[in-house]
């Protein structure tokens, strides 16, 4: 049985038995945890980080059984999702299991481990210019050989079954033991007026997702848009690898990233806002010209979604509902950065047209915020969080140094991206958001929007805001390697 990997797959052409391949294909789909090729949907995550006992390295298998019986396949989620869409109720929870380098070495498992220098380092070892492991959360400071998570459509539907799997890792005495037994890492969807799920900075979140599946790559095509400008598909290989421990043919894996990200909310909006009086009186601008639009380049989207490079005009009033969240657009038209300027962070982080391959580096993103918020509708920057809030990033993919470690250290934090080989030019800027480089970081803001940028100098840096407090590298096995 073969998979073709070099294109996206119609889970259901294979479910109905529309081609030769099918019974390979849902094979793979049923081998395949959920999540990987299409998000798993649900508005509260519970992430719990595990260690393993090398000496009872039995006991873990044991349990790691028991959780393949308990992993949602990708086909399962794939038909509860569509029959969701047509109207069914779903309450059941999504349950996926990782494991990292460290985590097949304890149950002495070497001969299943897939492939891959930065996985089997871990993220502490990379050269990511990350902040000192010093400084990150106790949990993740010392060794991470696991983790599970745990999805679900209600706050109430999270902790029965995140108490269920705590209470199965307690049983082991000691065989497993879970590094955050507060449960600190759990995520809560957040949404705006509009609906559109947002981060804690305010901006609209996930809209940009490179797609694996033909049905929802049709999706966008016929309900968001189009895709004339920027087709979001990639082919199966930028999502799975074989899993050496699987048991089938089409047993396949990914590569997962996890890094938590706190986010200073207070300190970002007053940034936000002093320089916007910054360049306003330092370009002899009219006082609140700038509004929202300042904002907007520095992540590369207005609040409600809405690309700044596809408002109209320096000071748009900006279209309310889904209308605002489009994703049909490349950066042709602005190869300068007059309009979406390069250091914007969804220009470094996604250049498209910029960087001819640039899709080929993306990775399945399915981050959620953490953290409680009292002030939403609060415009009071002085009420804003400075802690204890912000996204757990976690994303898919099949090569963690060509996709995850490569946006971050050849994309975001370099300043000089997308335009490396211009010696006397000035630099493109650091990613504002996501950049972890220090020193001066060359971001430039648009003046006059679609003519004139700030010279780059230190008054312009946007930076600073986002902290990481911790991370690992894992990989998601199939269900067969799980199982007995």
């Amino acid at each position: 049985m073969n998979i073709d990997l070099n294109s996206p797959l119609s889970w259901k052409r294979a479910y109905e038995a529309g081609d030769p391949g099918s019974a390979a294909e849902l094979a793979m789909l049923n081998d395949l945890q959920g999540n990987i090729l299409k998000g798993h949907g649900r508005h509260f995550t519970s992430n719990l980080f595990l260690k393993f006992d090398p000496s009872r390295a039995e006991e873990v298998n044991t349990f790691l059984a028991e959780m393949g019986g308990l992993v949602t396949t990708a086909l399962h989620q794939l038909i509860q999702t569509d029959l969701y869409k047509c109207g069914a109720s779903s309450s059941s929870t999504f349950v996926a299991m990782m494991l990292s380098a460290s985590g097949y070495d304890a149950i002495g498992r070497q001969d299943a481990m897939p492939q891959g220098e930065a996985f089997r380092a871990g993220m502490k070892r990379r050269e990511l210019a990350d902040a000192p492991v010093a400084s990150w959360d106790a949990h993740f400071a010392g060794q991470v050989d696991a983790m599970i998570l745990v999805a679900a459509e209600s706050a109430t539907g999270r902790s029965v079954e995140r108490d269920i799997l705590s209470g199965r890792i307690a049983k082991t005495a000691g065989a497993l033991t879970l590094l955050n037994p507060q449960f600190s890492e759990e995520g809560d969807a957040i949404f705006n007026d509009d609906g559109n799920g947002i981060e804690h900075f305010g901006y609209v979140d996930g809209r940009s997702q490179p797609l694996a599946l033909v049905e929802d790559i049709e999706a966008e095509r016929t309900m968001h848009g189009g895709i004339t400008k920027w087709d979001p598909s990639i082919p199966l290989s930028q999502l799975l690898v074989k899993c050496p421990g699987g048991r089938l043919d089409v047993s396949f894996g990914s590569f997962f990233v996890f890094r938590k990200l706190e986010q200073n909310v207070r300190a970002f909006k007053q940034r936000e806002h002093d320089l916007a009086v910054s360049i306003e009186k330092k370009h002899g601008l009219p006082e609140g010209s700038l509004g929202e639009r300042l904002g907007a380049t520095v992540v590369g989207l207005f609040e409600n979604g809405t690309p700044a490079l596809l408002s109209e005009g320096e000071i748009t009033p900006i279209a309310k509902g889904p209308v605002g969240v489009k994703n049909d657009f490349d950066y042709a038209r602005d190869p300068d950065g007059l309009k979406c300027p390069y250091a914007a962070h969804i220009r470094k982080t996604n250049p498209r047209d910029d960087v001819p391959g640039s899709k080929s580096h993306l990775m399945a993103r399915r981050g959620i915020p953490y953290g409680t918020r009292t002030d939403l509708n609060d415009p009071a920057i002085g009420t804003k969080p400075t802690k204890d809030v912000g996204l757990l990033f976690m994303a898919y993919q099949s090569s963690i140094e060509d996709q995850f470690e490569f946006t971050q250290v050849a994309w975001s934090n370099n300043a000089r991206f997308p335009r490396p080989l211009v010696i006397d030019g000035p630099p493109t800027g650091r990613d504002p958001l996501t950049g972890q480089t220090a020193g001066p970081s060359g971001q430039q803001w648009p003046v006059k929007w679609g003519r004139t940028l700030t010279d780059g100098s230190p008054d312009d840096d946007f930076s600073g805001f986002v902290t990481l407090k911790g991370g690992e590298y894992f990989f998601a096995p199939s269900i067969s390697f799980l199982k007995p």
